[in-house]
């Protein structure tokens, strides 16, 4: 009776309290997952809809220009335009997602998982002058390295480097994750040791880096053509 019981409590919970993984893995996959955050990477086609789902508070930033559409539960919808490169802070929300228009849109999204209270914004700090500095710096501090948001779970760092241009040594003493929005040519050089052979970067293009337990100094340098654009998300708790 109630092996009977549970099964009829599964088939009667709506889709709308899933997981976005679950309700639609063709849209959303998981780039990486430790116990800190989950990186999902979100590809909507053209007028494709992942239905009613739920997230924890998270951070998202928008790989391609586009608007995404959303369905709340009480059947309200309202637009949200963003341009490629804006990033934005939700708290936990249950919705549907669809994209009204024409053309592919993707985002990444970063759920926090030790975020257990509502965000607290807290007021960003400007680098010194780069003549002020003596190297290295941390990170917050590097003069390409513009912070543009911050509560009680993470920094945000908007990073832009022209072709030619190359940072200060600066120091990476959190966890962070660096979402690329640009195909640019860069070399990292680790302090006290040689240049690395130059890479490729690609729009889209997520990675992990590991800085609480150890943290790390490098510089890097746009050896390309091309600007160099990166959103650095530094979880500061």
């Amino acid at each position: 009776m109630r092996a009977h019981f549970l099964l009829l409590l599964l088939c009667l919970t709506p889709a709308a309290a899933q997981d976005p993984v679950a309700v639609n893995p063709k849209i959303v996959k998981v780039e990486f997952e430790n116990d800190k955050v989950r990186i999902l990477r979100a590809r909507y086609a053209p007028h494709e809809r992942l239905e009613m789902h739920s997230h924890p508070a998270r951070l998202a930033v928008q790989i391609t220009s586009g608007t995404l559409r959303i369905f709340t539960p009480d059947a309200k919808s309202s637009d949200s335009p963003r341009n490629a490169g804006e990033f934005f802070w939700l708290e936990p929300t249950r919705h549907a997602v669809e994209n009204p228009g024409d053309t592919p849109l993707e985002l990444i999204e970063v759920d926090m998982k030790k975020a257990a209270a509502p965000s607290i914004p807290v007021p960003v700090s400007q680098p010194a002058a780069k003549s002020a500095l003596k190297e290295p710096v941390p990170v917050q501090d590097e003069p390409h390295h513009r912070p543009v948001f911050q509560n009680q779970y993470v920094l945000i760092l908007d990073v832009v480097l022209a072709p030619g241009e190359t940072t200060q040594f600066h120091t990476h003493s959190h966890d962070n994750i660096a979402v690329h929005l640009s195909d640019a040519q860069v070399q990292a050089q680790r302090l006290g040791e040689d240049w690395q052979p130059a890479s490729q970067d690609v729009p889209g293009r997520v990675n992990y880096a590991e800085g609480a337990k150890a943290p790390y100094t490098h510089r890097i340098k746009n050896v390309g053509t091309t600007t160099f654009h990166v959103i650095d998300i530094d979880l500061v708790q």
